[in-house]
């Protein structure tokens, strides 16, 4: 972003928000046609930017008043009513593990984890109701904590790997106690002299995904220092969960909030879309967690169309993904008001780097299909969607939930039912190996989950994309209780081939796409 931003300054170009769409001025000389396309790839990470600069809620986060508990914040709320539910709790566990290699020192790996938690009170939370009713957050010192990691030694065992896996996967969604805490359990596994294995479990209500790259990230520097005996040299944190989640309710209180609030009613005006697909079972009158994941590659000379595409056409893989699954649900349901979800960092606020805590927001993508028109003209209308929507992504999803009065359906996720989202790099902590996996296959388990074996489904259905292996791979997370394995196997299918089709032909009309019949996808 530095060196874009740098070269816009050098060749006269100056870029400014207006009501959240980005307005480029350029020089009546003209300029390079490729700065143009960056700038357009770039679109959504350019008006993030510029929000940063010119909203006045990017002061600086103030630490709030010390007192006995805290306000929770809108997700934490939205987490704990969840968590109410039948098998609501273990649903927002976060299992994962990561491998550790030669010369650990495991007292020290020890003291370095406990130095984390005590630099987060994230990781010191617990959540009880006080006596007037009220969901307060209590931050816990880490000896009241009592947080210890539980060591084990397979290494002489022949059958290590099952041991290990099992312990792991029935740790899983052991369901965490929110009222006495911790929100976050350890173990460490040694394999071989040189070779041991992290797993490390948190509850959703005290960290998101960013949060457990921070906390690894932090575990393994400390380690590094303690082991060196280096000074532990880290900067001071600024502010705390609590304090954002104070800052979070007086800037909803003030007002202050008032333009998103408007372009969310207005995105989501009108009576939302309801997606249910062919051969879906009769829907449970109360939300049901119960979960398998398949996962899938798209092949390489996919893999390689897709990227000339979005080189070509401008905006990003995750802009490219969302809207051919848009057409697909679209030919496999007739439907062309629909809705998807995507997870957005809700860290776009400076003083939020390097914090653990749930963080993460949703943002709903609304789009309406124009069978008439070319899949060219539909990405780029989900582009510029895409692009606005996150310029107002510091407005909570559980707050537009509240906003839109939505009548209660204790069997759905309010909003929308289907998630997607494309894996950052780093983001793909766990080892996975390609080797002797046929292209082509349904892979149980997915891609990328290691001895964890037990899946919930928070949505009907979840898609996660990534890169591997020179192609694009997906998992898809879906709800047992609604689909049967061939429908969602069939599916994976007919969006890979859907997919071949629309790369070869995104110039003709959507109508044109073959329709595609629920197990009998062949006929692409």
């Amino acid at each position: 972003m530095k060196t874009l931003l740098q070269k816009l300054v050098k060749e006269n170009i100056h870029l400014s928000l207006n009501e959240g769409e980005l307005s480029v001025k350029i020089p009546k000389t003209g300029v390079d046609p490729g700065i143009i396309n960056e700038i357009k790839s770039n679109k959504q990470e350019l008006i993030a930017y510029l929000s940063n600069l010119t909203d006045p809620g990017k002061a600086e986060i103030p630490s709030s008043t010390p007192q006995e508990s805290y306000p929770l914040s809108f997700a934490q709320k939205r987490i704990w009513n969840l968590c109410q539910m039948n098998n609501g709790s273990e649903a927002y566990n976060i299992p994962g593990t990561m491998e550790l290699g030669a010369n650990l020192d495991i007292e020290r790996f020890k003291q370095a984890v406990d130095m984390v938690i005590d630099r987060h009170e994230a990781l010191r939370t617990v959540f009880k109701v006080n006596e007037f009713g009220e969901v307060r957050q209590y931050i816990l010192s880490r000896e009241d904590l009592e947080f210890e990691i539980d060591y084990f030694d397979y290494s002489s065992r022949d059958d290590k790997e099952v041991r290990a896996g099992s312990d792991i996967d029935n740790d899983a969604f052991i369901p965490f106690d929110l009222e006495k805490g911790p929100l976050f359990r350890a173990s460490l596994f040694k394999m071989k002299e040189d070779q041991y294995i992290f797993y490390y479990n948190m509850h959703s209500i005290a960290a998101d995904g960013e949060s457990i790259e921070i906390f690894t990230r932090e575990a393994m520097a400390f380690s590094e220092m303690l082991k060196a005996g280096a000074e532990i040299d880290f900067p001071k944190m600024k502010i705390q969960y609590k304090d954002f989640s104070d800052w979070q309710s007086k800037r909803l209180a003030k007002n202050e909030l008032k333009e998103y609030q408007n372009y969310w009613s207005d995105h989501l005006s009108g009576d939302l879309p309801l997606l249910d697909l062919p051969n879906q079972k009769e829907r449970p009158k109360e939300k049901t967690f119960s979960g398998k994941l398949l996962g899938t590659n798209i092949s390489i000379e996919s893999t390689k169309k897709l990227k000339k595409f979005v080189d070509e056409q401008g905006g990003n893989l995750f802009m490219s993904f969302m809207a051919t699954w848009k057409v697909f649900l679209y030919n496999y349901t007739s439907k062309k008001d629909l809705i998807i979800g995507t997870p957005a960092l809700g860290r776009d606020h400076p003083d939020l780097e390097g914090q653990i805590g749930p963080y993460i927001n949703t943002i709903a993508v609304r789009s309406q299909v124009d069978p008439s028109e070319n899949f060219l003209q539909f990405y780029n209308r989900v582009k510029e969607t895409i692009s606005k929507s996150y310029s107002f992504q510091m407005y909570p999803y559980e707050r537009i939930v509240e906003d839109l009065e939505l009548t209660e359906n204790r069997g759905r996720n309010p909003i929308f039912d289907v998630l997607l989202l494309v894996q950052r790099e780093e983001q793909i902590l766990e080892d996975f190996q390609l080797a002797g996996i046929e292209k082509g296959t349904i892979l149980e388990m997915g891609i990328g989950k290691k001895y964890v074996d037990t899946i919930v489904a928070k949505y009907d259905l979840e898609i996660d994309f990534r890169e591997l292996g020179g192609c694009f791979w997906f998992n898809l997370n879906y709800n047992t209780d609604l689909y049967e394995r061939d429908t969602i196997e069939d599916l994976m299918i007919s969006y890979r081939k859907q997919l071949e089709y629309i790369l070869d032909n995104y110039t003709a009309p959507i109508n044109t796409i073959p329709k595609l019949n629920l197990l009998e996808s062949e006929q692409i």
